[in-house]
Order: C-alpha cells, then sequence, then structure tokens
C-alpha cells in the first residue's frame, strides 16, 4: 500500500523506548526516539539548540561549584558561583571584577562539599541562604562591586517550648558576659553560638503602672507585658508606657524600657555541662534559679533550617535535623524577628503532625505555602482559605504522598510547583484540582522515563523566548522539558553539551530573553576543568552561535585568533563572517584560518540529531507494524537552515542535502534555506519498522518544520 505519512509536529518529545510499539498513542504521531540538540518549539517544529559560550573557568576545578540566580530586577540579574569557601558574582555575561583581571570574591562559610545543598530566597537587594549545618546567612548587596555575606543577627531568633521540667538555670547577671549555671546536666560543647530565653511572671512580680501613683527613681513597674524603670521621682502621668525601646515620659515620669518579661542570652563558651558562658542580647528578667527557660530552636546542637522562602510577607524557615517537621515564620513584614505571640502579626512555628518524622524538603509560595516532605507533600494555609496565616489559624493539609528528593528546589511555573519526586527520577507537577478541592501531582516522566533515568540533580526554568525546564542529569548530560500546559505540550530532549553539574535561569542584560547559564565539567587537553558558561541567543546572520564553550571574535578582518587557551588542544569548529570554515585544532591558545574574517564563532562542535518513532501510515489490512516498508523518497520542510543537513534510515546510511545552487555566489556563505526540498531520494531499503532520521553537522542554524515521506508497505 503507497502512503505519504507526514510528521508535521515534534513537540511531544523523546518518548520512552516502551511506547515504540503503541502508534496508537496520541503523542506517537508528535514524538521521537531520539531528540538530540534540537529543541521542540510549542508551535511543533524542532529548531536546534543554539552553542554555549564560555565566561570563565571557576575558581578551582578541582572542587564542585555551584551557581544560585540573583534578581533584583530584569536590567539587574547576577548569577552567583557558590565554590569552596567564597562567592564570585557575574553580570551582563561576564566576571564581576574588583579589579581588572580580579574577580570579585567574597567569603563564604559553605565547603565544596556544602554548596549543593544550600536553600535560599530572595528579597530585593537580599537573598537568604540555609544550610542545615550552618546559622541562616544573608547575601546584601550594595552595588555591584559591594557585597556583604553575614549570618543573620535576628532581633529574636526563634525559641523552643519552654521548659516543663524541674532543671533550673541561674544567669549570673542581667546584662553584659554572665555565666549561666543549670541545677542538672544540661549544656554540651554543641551549644557554643546557641540562644538561651530566661522568662518569667511579670505581672504577678510588679506592680502595674497607673496614673498618680508617686514613684522614686529607680522603681520598677508593669504594663502591657512590658517592664519599665522611673528614672525620675514624681508622681505618674497621664500617658501610661507603651514603648519597646529607650525612655518616654508618661507626662510626669521618665519610663525606661527594661524588657518585656523575657530576655536571651548567646553562649560563647562551653565550661561543663551545668555551667556555660553567655553574651546577653537581650536584657535578662531576672538572675534568680528559675524553670522558665527556653532553649534556641536551632544551633550547632539541634541543627539549623534546611529550607527557606516568602510568603505572605513572612519569611519561612523549615526543617532542622531535631525538628524535621517544624516550620518557624517570622514576625510579618519583619522578616529577621521570630518573637512569638497571638497578635495576628506574631511570629509563629508549626510542626506536621504525622508518624513520620521526614524532613521538610523544600516550601513554595503559591495560594497557599507548598511543602515538600521526603515522605509526602502538604498545603498550609489559613482556617480560612481567603484569610491571612496567623499564629492562631495555621492549617496543614496532607495532599499527596510521593516524597520529594532532598537539595532540589522546586519549580513555580504558572499556578502550579514542579518538584522532583524522592528518587530524583521523576518531575511531577503538583496543581490544584478544582473538582476534588485538592492538590494532584501528576508525572511528567511518564511518556519518557527513559530520559531522567539516572537521576537529576538540579532545576530550572526558562521562559522566553522558549518555555523550556532545565534538568542536569547525574551522568551529566542536560535534560530539558519544554513545557506549555494550556497547549498540551511536554517534551522531553536531551543536550550532550558536556558534564552539567548545575544550572540557572536569568534575564538576559539586553532584557529580550532568559538566559540559561551552567557550570559545565569538560576534559580539555587531558584535564578536568569545570567552566561557567551559558547557551547563546539563537541567531541566523553571521553571528549565529552553534558551537559549545566558544568564543566570538569581532573586529578588524584577521587570519589569526587567539583567546582560546580554554580549548587547548581541542579541535573546533569555526563559523567565519557566517560561513563554514574547517575544522581546527587550538595550538598555543590560537587557531589561523584559511581567509581573513571579521566576525568569527569557535568553539566544540556537535550534532543535532532527530530520530522518529517508527512510522504508522496503516495497510490494507490494518497497521503497518511488523510489516516491509520502504521509503521511496522524502520532502524536508524546513525553515531558515544551513548546510550540513543529513537524512537516512539511520546515522550511519545517510544522505546529505545539497543546499548551494550554481546560481549562488561561490563567495560568500550559502544562504538558508526555508521551503520544501524538491522530492529527495532515499538511502534506506526495505525493512519493519521504519524511521527518519535527520542530523545537523554544522555550526549553522537548523529548523525542521516537518518530516513528509513517501512510501510502499507490503502487506503479509
Amino acid at each position: 500500500m503507497k502512503a505519504s505519512p507526514a510528521q508535521t509536529s515534534f513537540n511531544a518529545g523523546e518518548l520512552s523506548p516502551l511506547l515504540k510499539g503503541r502508534p496508537s498513542l496520541d503523542k506517537f504521531k508528535n514524538g521521537c526516539e531520539i531528540l538530540e540538540n534540537f529543541i521542540p518549539q510549542i508551535q511543533g517544529p524542532a529548531r536546534k539548540r543554539p552553542g554555549t559560550r564560555f565566561v570563565a573557568e571557576v575558581k578551582d576545578s578541582a572542587d564542585a561549584t555551584r551557581l544560585l540566580p540573583f534578581e533584583y530586577s530584569i536590567s539587574q540579574a547576577y548569577v552567583l558561583e557558590f565554590g569552596d569557601l567564597y562567592v564570585r558574582f557575574y553580570l551582563d555575561g561576564g566576571v564581576v571584577e574588583s579589579s581588572p583581571g580580579v574577580p570579585l570574591e567574597v567569603v563564604s562559610p559553605y565547603t565544596s562539599a556544602q554548596v549543593g545543598s544550600l536553600e535560599y530566597a530572595q528579597s530585593a537587594d537580599v537573598i537568604y541562604i540555609t544550610h542545615p549545618e550552618h546559622p541562616p546567612y544573608k547575601l546584601a548587596r550594595t552595588s555591584a562591586l559591594v557585597w556583604t555575606l553575614t549570618a543573620v543577627t535576628f532581633a529574636w531568633p526563634p525559641f523552643n517550648d519552654e521548659n516543663t521540667g524541674t532543671t533550673t538555670i541561674t544567669a549570673s547577671a542581667l546584662t553584659g558576659s554572665i555565666t549561666l549555671t543549670a541545677s542538672a546536666s544540661l549544656f554540651v560543647a554543641g551549644d557554643v553560638g546557641s540562644y538561651f530565653k530566661i522568662s518569667e511572671v511579670s505581672a504577678s512580680k510588679y506592680n502595674q503602672w497607673t496614673t498618680g501613683v508617686a514613684h522614686t527613681s529607680g522603681d520598677i513597674v508593669y504594663y502591657l507585658g512590658n517592664i519599665y524603670q522611673a528614672g525620675t521621682t514624681a508622681s505618674a502621668g497621664t500617658r501610661p508606657p507603651i514603648h519597646t525601646t529607650g525612655t518616654e515620659s508618661d507626662g510626669a515620669v521618665d519610663w525606661v524600657f527594661l524588657h518585656d518579661g523575657a530576655g536571651y542570652a548567646r553562649v560563647t563558651a562551653y565550661t561543663s555541662a551545668t555551667v556555660v558562658t553567655a553574651t546577653v542580647v537581650k536584657r535578662l528578667p531576672t538572675t534568680s534559679a528559675t524553670t522558665r527557660w527556653s532553649e534556641g530552636a536551632w544551633s550547632n546542637r539541634r541543627g539549623h533550617p534546611h529550607a527557606v522562602t516568602f510568603y505572605e510577607d513572612r519569611l519561612w524557615f523549615a526543617g532542622s535535623t531535631s525538628r524535621p517537621q517544624t516550620l518557624w515564620a517570622s514576625v510579618s513584614g519583619d522578616y529577621e524577628n521570630h518573637k512569638y505571640g497571638t497578635n495576628d502579626d506574631d511570629a509563629l512555628n508549626y510542626t506536621i503532625n504525622t508518624q513520620d518524622m521526614n524532613t521538610i524538603e523544600w516550601l513554595a509560595p503559591t495560594k497557599v505555602l507548598a511543602i515538600g516532605t521526603a515522605n509526602g507533600e502538604f498545603t498550609l494555609s489559613a482556617t480560612q482559605i481567603s484569610d491571612p496565616v496567623t499564629p492562631t489559624n495555621v492549617k496543614i493539609t496532607p495532599q499527596t504522598t510521593f516524597g520529594s528528593a532532598t537539595d532540589v528546589k522546586p519549580l513555580r511555573v504558572g499556578s502550579v510547583i514542579l518538584f522532583l519526586q524522592r528518587a530524583g527520577r521523576k518531575l511531577r507537577e503538583y496543581a490544584y484540582q478544582f473538582d476534588t478541592d485538592s492538590f494532584v501531582a501528576p508525572n511528567m516522566n511518564v511518556l519518557a522515563d527513559h530520559v531522567t533515568e539516572s537521576g537529576v540533580v538540579d532545576l530550572a526554568y526558562q521562559q522566553e523566548p522558549n518555555q523550556i525546564v532545565w534538568a542536569p542529569r547525574t551522568d551529566g548530560v542536560l535534560a530539558g522539558m519544554t513545557y506549555e500546559r494550556t497547549e498540551d505540550v511536554v517534551g522531553w530532549h536531551r543536550h550532550p553539551i558536556g558534564i552539567v553539574e548545575s544550572v540557572v535561569v536569568v534575564p538576559h542584560w539586553d532584557g529580550d530573553q532568559d538566559s540559561t547559564w551552567m557550570i559545565v565539567r569538560r576534559t580539555v587537553n587531558g584535564a578536568t576543568v569545570r567552566y561557567v558558561e551559558y547557551i547563546e541567543k539563537y541567531r541566523t546572520d553571521e553571528y549565529a552561535f552553534f558551537v559549545d564553550c566558544g568564543l566570538t571574535y569581532d573586529g578588524v578582518a584577521t587570519t589569526s585568533i587567539t583567546g582560546l587557551d580554554h580549548l587547548e588542544g581541542e579541535e573546533v569548529a569555526v563559523l567565519a563572517d557566517g560561513a563554514v570554515h574547517p575544522n581546527r585544532t587550538v595550538t598555543s591558545g590560537a587557531i589561523t584560518l584559511q581567509l581573513a574574517a571579521s566576525v568569527v564563532n569557535v568553539g566544540l562542535p556537535y550534532t543535532a540529531t532527530i530520530k522518529t518513532m517508527p512510522i504508522e501510515a496503516g495497510a490494507q489490512d490494518g497497521t503497518a507494524q511488523g510489516k516491509e516498508q520502504r521509503i521511496n523518497g522524502i520532502v524536508l520542510d524546513l525553515f531558515e537552515t544551513g548546510a550540513g543537513l543529513w537524512y537516512g534510515p539511520n546515522t550511519t546510511d545517510m544522505d546529505e542535502y545539497a543546499m548551494r545552487s550554481s546560481s549562488d555566489d561561490m563567495d560568500a556563505p550559502i544562504p538558508l534555506f526555508t521551503g520544501q526540498t524538491d522530492r529527495l531520494a532515499w538511502p534506506g531499503e526495505y525493512e519493519k519498522g521504519t524511521q527518519m532520521v535527520v542530523q545537523h553537522r554544522l555550526p549553522l542554524p537548523c529548523t525542521v518544520r516537518a518530516l513528509l515521506p513517501q512510501m510502499h508497505t507490503y502487506d503479509r
């Protein structure tokens, strides 16, 4: 039976080998067995991925390194390089330098082994960073050249619940450097750096401030939970003291604020299980032995929070070693204050009540606060979802039970959250379902389980010009998922750029699209190197950039291209003034061209490949599967495609589509081709399960709109 089946879309992406025998599947006709270095467009065509531009080598290629985004605005978007005990900065496609040739660098507490576990949340010029082995830090930008990375100094740090046992703590003084003495073994060396709060029931200890009452300087009174000391001698005036710092007059007596019934100190040295040295941060209320004490929620002993985010103008932390399912939220609008209370804007903490004790891995704000643990997913909201969250109306609802991978930050895309399942192989879409009034988490890899089978180590989302979730795998291959739910497009593709270890997306400095940055581990001239690179814009002029780890020379025409030390000893592809130049090998950081050129792109060559699923064109007695088939000829529908296109039944039996014609100027680059080719002879023979392979092998653009074979199927 003769047929002319057309594949006019590739936006289903790569499909699992398990689907090769399912031509009845709706996505089958738009899918591929291989989609490598091609990006499926939402509209259907497959477009060759632009190359990656080399920016710099990381500080020490021997150490694992991580990229984080820092986006103050569309026009001020930085990429941060976190390595072993340092941070470096990138802006507008280049390295931020403190002086010519010297990268700007800030000292960091995080080792190379720890940078992969960092979580972060940004507000304007400050990014808050968490790691379970360190107290929360904040990286603040004053200008492009002025950055500070410091531990967060909380106005009030979060504390555990007040002691309910009989052990007492006695402070040697109310202020300054003091000793804390416990009545039983309480302290350990790991308490250094932690906080202890001491409280009292002020209302039962002091007289309440009352107008007209005579006072002598030094008298202490209580009013609305706060404790004040008279600084002058007189009868109380008519304005009660309500201030919480400094000194204010009630109209007659000057009242000095002392405390609000509680104060705390930071442990600075360990002496024994019953004695530590501490520095008072907030004036203590008493030096008497008291059971009214609380230990700081975070410390080297108890662990520090793992996750962080902003939600409803509060800074939320979650998941420490000792309290893996607890969330801590700041005072509303006061991100570094965790003073608890019952007022609507007071800080709060809440522990998920489940049988297991799996650490909270991530927090993601939507209309509710989405929470991912190693064993399931939850949402946090007010009792009435339309109300803001307060200390008295927190509601946590279990939703799904898939569990989340550790150290992989989820993505918010539109109204959904994309998170990596616990084993690190499945990307799930956490979305609200109106008909069940609950959240669901469908598997985004159900049709392409093979693409992420090795596991995923990072996630980033590019919104312009293509909507792509980037997901570097444990083996270093960069997987991508073209994603547009409203058009039912979920198409996976693979990009073997090198060993991609980290990926982030920030707005491009030109303001017209997003820029995808990576740390790529390579072997160059026999040595292992780690490079910071980003994917270039898609262009079709002489600046078309389709080489990896490449650079561009743009200047007076020359035959000598230097500055290629990062590719020493490597064979490189070359595009010179828009024309493909024979490959060269970099020697002493340079290459020599055959002819002088003024715009030259040089980098590692790569091939883009499409291999379709087996063609199902039907037969007289039903399916074409399992029957002998032969493609007699094919028409390629292309858009702005350069020379270097090959086609055939497999990657070893292919013909090249010749694009130069006798009418073309022989001294000019071959023009890009748009349209349908003539009918081309097919190099294949009779076979079962016929497939089409298209490859683009030269450093030029390529977009495949459709493959239009003419074929014959022989019935049994």
